[in-house]
């Protein structure tokens, strides 16, 4: 196939589903992941398509969130990594809430495999569909508006439901996170769900790979004063480790 045909073919993927995977494309069209990667390299010098490891996405004018479906293919290793992380603090008898991030995802597939009397609190509806059948955590599913680009429950009725919880530890993730400001996000819904998290939860862990440091996107979760634990997978630079513990905030990595 020449290299415009195969730009065309993607070009139609893209808008029949969103997102593509290079795995994905590379089987379709009969070329290696090399040739996919030039391909969306091309594409997005035009303009057409938003690059993201492991494949690339159509960004819409106002919600420029990767796909879930996509976004659950980044970062595997490191995400597995810190849910492990993450289990280490969760309790029989503890009430959790997990936001609708794949690193959220990723710490209910690791929960569903344990005995762990629990319960559960999310707005994800992935997160629903891997623990639906757990026979000793309680799901609590929130409710709302659907975002079908994460697959989450979000607006102000969510937000009501939350206030009415008490939770003893929440873990949130965070599109970004930026020195004396805090954890940021792409959608001004989530977020707003996130905070809500945080204000009910004693105990609140954001868990975040080592690629969201230093980086800021438009709405901001909330200040560093209502997280307790940051969980990573590599150790952060010199100036954020010192400003965790002028925070007196610890560091897990």
């Amino acid at each position: 196939m020449m290299k415009y045909d195969r730009l065309q073919e993607i070009l139609k993927q893209l808008n029949n589903t969103g997102s593509v995977k290079v795995t994905d494309l590379s089987k379709r069209l009969n070329v290696t992941e090399e040739t996919i990667r030039k391909d969306l390299a091309t594409l997005e010098k035009e303009k057409k398509l938003k690059r993201v490891r492991g494949g690339a996405y159509q960004p819409k004018t106002l919600d420029k969130e990767v796909p879930v479906l996509l976004r659950e293919t980044m970062f595997k290793e490191e995400k597995q990594i810190m849910a492990n992380k993450c289990l280490k603090f969760i309790e029989d008898g503890d009430s959790i809430a997990l936001d609708s991030s794949t690193t959220s995802l990723s710490i209910a597939a690791l929960l569903n495999r344990t005995t762990l009397k629990i319960t559960v609190i999310s707005n994800s509806l992935d997160i629903a569909n891997v623990l639906k059948d757990h026979k000793s955590i309680k799901l609590i599913i929130i409710g709302g508006n659907f975002r079908n680009v994460t697959h989450s429950f979000i607006g102000v009725n969510a937000q009501a439901v939350i206030s009415r919880y008490l939770i003893d530890k929440a873990f949130i993730s965070s599109s970004g996170i930026s020195l004396h400001i805090g954890p940021t996000d792409y959608s001004e819904e989530e977020s707003l769900i996130r905070k809500q998290f945080l204000q009910q939860s004693e105990q609140n862990f954001l868990v975040v790979d080592h690629t969201k440091f230093d980086f800021r996107t438009i709405h901001l979760i909330d200040d560093f004063s209502h997280i307790s634990t940051i969980i990573t997978d590599q150790k952060p630079s010199k100036e954020w480790i010192e400003f965790f513990q002028s925070n007196n905030m610890q560091l897990i990595y």
